[in-house]
């Protein structure tokens, strides 16, 4: 099972110089008041690092509105792939399918294909927020499994997007129910102090520290401590993400490529 699981996420398309010399000049000014929405187009292009070398890349993009079961979700899709060295001695081709309720930015369906190394799954969930029932389904062995599930529960994909709806402040905490590895888990996202970042080619930030407390086989990170930064614009944008892998050691993701998207 792989000890890196790209996020926030997490997110290679090359944008002209022009553009990027434009995207230089950028200062994303601090809002008390996040959006309370998703932006469709909006896609984050992050370069994953090992020992300050890369190792890969990761995407999120919002892609659409659709209908799952009559409800209008927005159809999330995270993709992983390592490239370089790491193509030779461990592969990894991971894609990550979140659909969220428009109304209310909850999941209403998660799915996932994993390749990494000699190991892969095929699966997913779908959750009925008004029944409180979560059916998962795997593909790989063709199991199936019904379960309870809290209310307004999301997924490990959706649960960062609905982060960043909150009116997150330093020094406090935020909790999120989340259902990931066929169970129920408290998240506690863990926020410090503030600090301004300039990301090259994109823009300048006051950004905020969050420790996202992970015990479930998390997108990024299998079981680890995980450090991150994130934007105090309306948008709430995931910076830079560091995190302490056992064996490997520091695995860091930054943002390398922002597309804002647009209102619906």
């Amino acid at each position: 099972m792989s000890k890196i699981r790209i996020l926030f996420w997490v997110l290679l398309l090359s944008l002209p110089l022009p553009a990027l010399s434009r995207a230089a000049e950028t200062v994303y000014p601090v809002s008390g008041s996040p959006a309370k929405k998703f932006y469709l187009g909006e896609k984050l292009t992050f370069e994953v690092s090992y020992l300050g070398l890369p190792v890969g890349d990761a995407t999120a993009e919002v892609k659409e509105i659709v209908k799952v079961n009559g409800r209008d979700a927005y159809h999330i899709v995270v993709e992983a792939r390592s490239r370089g060295i790491l193509n030779w001695v461990y592969k990894v081709r991971d894609t990550h399918h979140s659909y969220v309720d428009v109304e209310q930015l909850h999941s209403l369906r998660y799915e996932k294909k994993i390749h990494e190394g000699g190991y892969w799954t095929d699966e997913s969930m779908e959750y009925d927020q008004e029944k409180h029932l979560g059916q998962f389904v795997s593909r790989k062995d063709q199991s199936r499994k019904e379960m309870f599930i809290p209310q307004h529960v999301q997924d490990q994909i959706s649960c960062a997007y609905w982060l960043r709806t909150r009116e997150v402040k330093p020094d406090s905490k935020v909790e999120i129910p989340v259902n990931a590895d066929e169970k129920n888990w408290d998240l506690n996202v863990l926020t410090r102090g503030t600090k301004e970042m300039t990301l090259p080619g994109i823009g300048s930030f006051h950004s905020v520290e969050v420790e996202p407390i992970v015990m479930f086989e998390g997108f990024f990170v299998r079981r680890g401590k995980i450090r991150g930064w994130m934007s105090l614009d309306e948008r709430r944008i995931p910076l830079v993400m560091k995190v302490k892998v056992p064996v490997l050691g520091d695995v860091s993701a930054t943002l390398v490529q922002y597309e804002p998207g647009r209102d619906r």
